[in-house]
């Protein structure tokens, strides 16, 4: 019953997109004959400009309604605008497409601003752009080209650093099974985790979470930085390679070895994301190949003190040849401003972004404790180091599926179906390539 209902789901998400693309065409070509001039000065107002009056709604889901918050109030104060916050019910992403499919749209939301995500939006002419903006030079080498942008113009605003996948890994666990320096590429990860596993230093070299599912996917998306660098979602999305291919089928095999090989945890098919931020921070777990969004619940359980992450976790990116980096900007990294018909609102919404990336960003940083993605804003102190070597990553890190694929099938949860027993590798990559393609074709892409 379970495979039916993941079945289910990946079928109606599928349809959602059949019925936001209906009537669009090829969505590349989408919304060209939009000749808003961006680098008009009345495109983006003064930061102060009074809004008494204006009202605006706010989109964000259960797990990002508390980034905003300070922000709003803030910019109520300054302009006597009214911001109202609301939160979706998760699946954020599923009830947001469907409210908008069926006519609801906020003035701002959250959204995780790769193409495929985009692309739906941008075809039916949704989204303001957001070219020229003010904030756009001021982004750190490397932000500006992580999230944002839709066949080469910017749709949304990255707020924060997007995430960083990696491994996270226990100091202490490394200490006791003799690892002195950070691994080099996949045979180094896999020495590694030997090394911790035979010690008996932890009770897994490394800590899976299928029973959240979502988590599963991160353990194959890093062994293909190389490829993504070589063009491999190029290839993917014109139907020249797939799924089905050496190089993701390959690493789909390598996590499957991995988990024959007694690596993981006995529960990895069960185990939920909870379990595994305190598995790492416990030592039960030498390792997790993750992203920042688990570190930041590993930084809850350590109630946030500095010192002890400081000594306890730390990050190093990994690739297949080497410590490449990848990156994937979040839903809660990011903002995108819709087009109402109202003028004025619509230029609110502008002014608002321009206020959070502009004056209220030292603010903001330091409010959520955060990296700072801007060139004239400081990091503040308190960030632990593992989070800012994920940052610095980013630098030379290559974009993740979601970030490259021009659709973005149900990888995680085949994945947690393998985990599980109940898929191959095989199978894995064959259900999700068929997934794939229903996607993009429902897109209107060529080759599909």
């Amino acid at each position: 019953m379970r495979n039916w209902k993941k079945t289910t789901a990946a079928i109606a998400g599928i349809a959602a997109l059949g019925m936001m693309f209906a009537g669009c065409g090829n969505p590349a070509a989408a919304g060209s004959d939009d000749n808003t001039d961006t680098s008009s000065a009345d495109y983006w107002p003064a930061e102060d400009t009074k809004l008494d009056g204006v009202k605006l709604t706010f989109w964000a889901a259960q797990n990002s309604n508390k980034i905003p918050v300070k922000v709003i109030k803030d910019f109520e104060s300054k302009t006597g605008a009214t911001i109202d916050l609301q939160t979706i019910p998760d699946n954020y992403e599923s009830n947001v497409q469907t409210k908008i499919t069926t006519g609801d749209s906020p003035d701002l939301m959250f959204w995780q601003a790769v193409p495929s995500t985009l692309a739906g939006f941008v075809a039916q002419g949704k989204l303001q752009k957001l070219d020229n903006a003010p904030w756009l030079d001021n982004y750190a080498d490397g932000i500006a080209d992580a999230g944002g942008k839709y066949d080469g113009t910017y749709y949304g605003a990255l707020v924060s650093a997007p995430d960083t996948e990696g491994v996270w890994y226990n100091k202490k666990v490394f200490e006791k099974a003799g690892i002195t320096d950070t691994p080099k590429g996949w045979d180094g990860l896999i020495e590694a985790a030997n090394k911790i596993k035979d010690s008996g230093a932890a009770d897994s070299a490394f800590f899976e979470m299928a029973g959240s599912q979502w988590g599963t996917q991160w353990a194959v998306n890093v062994q293909l930085a190389e490829a993504a660098k070589n063009g491999l979602w190029d290839n993917v999305n014109s139907n020249k390679d797939s799924f089905e291919g050496k190089d993701i089928l390959g690493a789909i095999k390598e996590y499957k070895q991995m988990l024959d090989d007694g690596l993981y945890n006995k529960d990895a098919g069960s185990a939920k994301d909870t379990d595994q931020a305190q598995a790492l921070l416990d030592g039960k777990a030498g390792m997790i190949i993750q992203t920042n969004s688990m570190f930041s619940a590993i930084a809850a359980l350590a109630n946030n003190d500095k010192s002890t992450l400081d000594d306890t976790v730390g990050f190093f990116p990994i690739s297949k040849e080497g410590n490449v980096a990848t990156s994937i900007p979040q839903q809660g990294n990011c903002i995108v401003a819709f087009k109402t018909g109202d003028s004025k609102k619509e230029a609110a919404t502008r002014q608002f972004m321009s206020f959070w990336l502009g004056s209220e960003y030292e603010t903001f940083i330091k409010d959520q404790n955060y990296v700072s993605i801007m060139k004239d804003v400081e990091t503040p102190d308190t960030v632990p180091q593992a989070q800012l070597d994920a940052f610095a990553a980013l630098k030379d890190a290559v974009g993740s599926m979601q970030s490259q694929a021009v659709a973005n099938p149900d990888l995680y949860l085949n994945l947690a179906n393998m985990v599980n027993g109940t898929m191959t590798p095989e199978q894995v990559a064959k259900t999700t390539q068929d997934q794939f393609a229903q996607i993009a074709k429902a897109q209107g892409v060529e080759g599909f």
